[in-house]
Formats: C-alpha cells, sequence, structure tokens
C-alpha cells in the first residue's frame, strides 16, 4: 500500500467514526448484562457464564479476580484518546494539564506558575516543583521506593503480614536473590483484620527505613481512619519512610472520609500512591502517581528512567474531570458489596466487610480447590494469603449479571463434592 493509499485511509477512519465504533461496542456489552438479568426474571433461571459478555474481557468468562473495574473507563477518557491518537508522532502534545486536574481533585493548592515573560515560549517555560510524581502506573512507584530506599543495604521494612506486601516481597527478593542484606519485619493485624498500628510502631527499630500502610487494605478491605494515620505518622521517627497506598481509596463510603493527601504534603517522609486503574478502569494504560515532599522526589527520580505515554494522561485528565464515571464506578462496588452481605449471611458464611472493590469470604473448605471449581464454570475469582487464611477467596467487584452468576455459582460447587 502507498503512502498516499495509506493516508487516505488514515483520514476516512474519522476521531468521531471510531469513537462511536467503541463506545458503540461498550453500550452493547452493558445491554447484554442487562438482557441476562431480564432472562433471570423472565424464567426464573440465574444466567450462567456463558450469558455474560463482560466489558474487556472475552464472552463467556466471569472475570472477578483482579480487582478490575467492571464497567470499563469513562467515555470522555476513550474520547481523548480518540481525539490525540494521531499525534503520537510527536513527543510533547498533553503535559501540563494532568497535575492541575489530580490537584484540583484531591485538594491541593500547587506553586504558582512563573509568569510569562514577553515574547517568551510557552513550551519551554519552566514550572516550579509539585508534590506530584507522574508515573507508569502506582506499581512504578514501589519499584522506585524499593530502590531508593532498599537497594543500597541495610535497609528494613515493616509491613502488616495480610498487607499488599509487594514492597515487602521486593525485599525479601533483594535478601535472597541479589545479596542485599534487607530485613522484612511483617507485623500481625488484628482480630478484625485491621493494620495494627501500635504493633508496627513498636516494631520499628534503628536500622528501620520504611514502613508501609496499604490503605484500605489488600486482601482484606479494611480501612484506617484519617486520624489514626495521623497519629502514626507523628510517632515515627523522621528518619523512616511511612509509605501509605491509596490504590482503592475511592471505595470508602464513608462521605466525610479524609484521605492521607495532607499527610504527605505537610510531612516530609510521607509518601501516598495513587492509580489510575481502579476507580478510573484503566489499568492497561499504565498510570500512576505519587504526592510527597521534594526530598522524597528527589531520591525517586534517581532510579527513574521513564514515564506514562501521552495518552495515558490525556486519557487520565478526561477520567478525572469526570464525575459521572466515578460516581458509577463506586455506586456498582457498593451495589456488589451489598449485594454479596445479604447472601453470604443467607448462606452462613464469614466474611469481612470492605471499603474496596473486593472482598474477602471465607468458604470452609480448601479455597484453592473452590476457585479451580468456579473456574471450570469460567467464574474467575483468586485466593489471597494462602498460608494464613487457608480457606478465603477473594472475589472483586462485577456487574449485577457478574455478580449473580457468581453468588450463584459458589453455592453450586459449594454444595458439590470437592
Amino acid at each position: 500500500m502507498s503512502f498516499d493509499m495509506m493516508e487516505r485511509v488514515r483520514q476516512g477512519l474519522s476521531r468521531r467514526q471510531f469513537l462511536a465504533g467503541a463506545l458503540a461496542g461498550g453500550a452493547a456489552l452493558t445491554m447484554t448484562d442487562k438482557l441476562a438479568l431480564a432472562k433471570q426474571i423472565a424464567t426464573g433461571r440465574t444466567p450462567s457464564a456463558q450469558d455474560i459478555r463482560g466489558v474487556g474481557v472475552q464472552p463467556g468468562i466471569v472475570l472477578m479476580a483482579l480487582n478490575e473495574n467492571p464497567i470499563g473507563p469513562s467515555n470522555h477518557a476513550l474520547q481523548a484518546i480518540a481525539e490525540n491518537m494521531f499525534k503520537i508522532n510527536r513527543y510533547g502534545f498533553g503535559r501540563g494539564e494532568l497535575i492541575p486536574a489530580l490537584a484540583a481533585a484531591d485538594g491541593v493548592e500547587l506553586p504558582a506558575p512563573p509568569q510569562q515573560q514577553p515574547g517568551g515560549d510557552e513550551f519551554f517555560r519552566r514550572r516550579p516543583p509539585t508534590p506530584y510524581l507522574i508515573t507508569a502506573s502506582s506499581s512504578q512507584v514501589l519499584e522506585l521506593i524499593a530502590l531508593a530506599y532498599l537497594s543500597k543495604g541495610g535497609g528494613e521494612l515493616v509491613e502488616a503480614d495480610l498487607g499488599y506486601l509487594d514492597l515487602a516481597q521486593t525485599g525479601e527478593f533483594y535478601n535472597k536473590e541479589m545479596g542485599i542484606p534487607t530485613n522484612v519485619i511483617k507485623v500481625p493485624v488484628t482480630k478484625d483484620y485491621r493494620h495494627d498500628l501500635p504493633a508496627m510502631l513498636k516494631a520499628i527499630t534503628p536500622k528501620t527505613t520504611m514502613v508501609v500502610i496499604t490503605n484500605p487494605n489488600n486482601p482484606t478491605g479494611t480501612l484506617m481512619s484519617y486520624q489514626e494515620l495521623s497519629d502514626f505518622v507523628a510517632k515515627v521517627p523522621k528518619n523512616v519512610l511511612v509509605v501509605i497506598d491509596e490504590a482503592y481509596i475511592h471505595f470508602v463510603r464513608e462521605p466525610n472520609y479524609r484521605t492521607a493527601i495532607s499527610l504527605a504534603t505537610s510531612n516530609e517522609n510521607v509518601i501516598v500512591v495513587r492509580t489510575f486503574s481502579k476507580v478510573y478502569a484503566m489499568p492497561a494504560m499504565r498510570l500512576g502517581y505519587g504526592v510527597s515532599s521534594q526530598t522524597i522526589q528527589q531520591k525517586l527520580r534517581f532510579y527513574m528512567t521513564g514515564g506514562p505515554n501521552m495518552l495515558a494522561e490525556v486519557a487520565g485528565v478526561a477520567a478525572i474531570k469526570d464525575l459521572d464515571h466515578v460516581r458509577m464506578s463506586q455506586e456498582v462496588v457498593w451495589s456488589f458489596r451489598d449485594r454479596c452481605y445479604d447472601e453470604f449471611k443467607k448462606l452462613g458464611l464469614e466474611y469481612i466487610p470492605s471499603q474496596s472493590n473486593f472482598m474477602m469470604v471465607n468458604v470452609s473448605k480448601d479455597a484453592m480447590a473452590v476457585v479451580r471449581e468456579m473456574r471450570k464454570r469460567g467464574v474467575m475469582v483468586s485466593v489471597r494469603a494462602r498460608e494464613k487464611m487457608p480457606t478465603w477467596i477473594r472475589v472483586s467487584s462485577g456487574t449485577e449479571a457478574e455478580t449473580e452468576v457468581f453468588l450463584h455459582t459458589l453455592k453450586e460447587v459449594l454444595n458439590s463434592t470437592i
């Protein structure tokens, strides 16, 4: 195909046509879920996984294992991608809007940009530092933290033994596989599966370089209050980094809940880690950020070799501003949690009340065996903390139809001889 012909094809695929096709596909998937529910009501039959056409997953699969957003990304984010996709031959488009959008959403006041000089070029104007470090996913922030605070050797990390444990596992890898002496201290959680902050404080030694808190926690879904975190930070030695991972913070149902952002902007030793993978439904775009002092940022930037791509950034700006989509994502999760609570109570199953888009439930059988049987039926859930919680599974939020299929399949598997 000649260059001219390729150009005509490219121009023929207008942004409006591209967007219309993408959005129509998403709408059709959502409608199928509604039809599946209507089928259940009309026939009295609970739909199986084969009736489900989930957003972003192949037909016949109910994917409730990876803490993903079941309704897909904001249409405005898709539109931003469509409007900018033909600019990817340029390096600089799209930069500069994401941090102000984040700051507005987080209630953070940014330093005023310097006034542009007469005849100056806006493209080259230097902007003052901000508390935000934009990265290619929250995983990149955690990787940078590990490199900056553990990889030099002699580092020590304190984390809950039922926490996310990404940094703890990295520390253990450094120690066992890289020969870098790193000590990992795992502190048991409380009886109600929350971080035991007094015990974590006592676990800090003169060698400790960081303390990690995931809030809401993964996999337990439990939440620490702002006051608890504030009191904890005030007692942690100032030479110890406090990492607060808020990947799931948008799913907290308490209307006046205060996040830890202000702790990061007012303390030199606190960093809050966030992601666009959950409420904004863009894990494949790889976009995240950290909020911290310049002291912390300088240490992290030393190891930073790349960041997010421009399509991710413009999609991120649009996603932040689409408050209707954020609310819809929250309500889907809250509805999922309420429905599961109700059914688990009827089944007599122990569960952990969650403030996240997933929850843990005790199936009173070998969890891995239950997971395998459910996967045979097209329903994907997961096992977490298998050694400490061998009969518990973790299930991520789904649409109404997906949730009904999950509950029906779970009952079917629990009543089988496994």
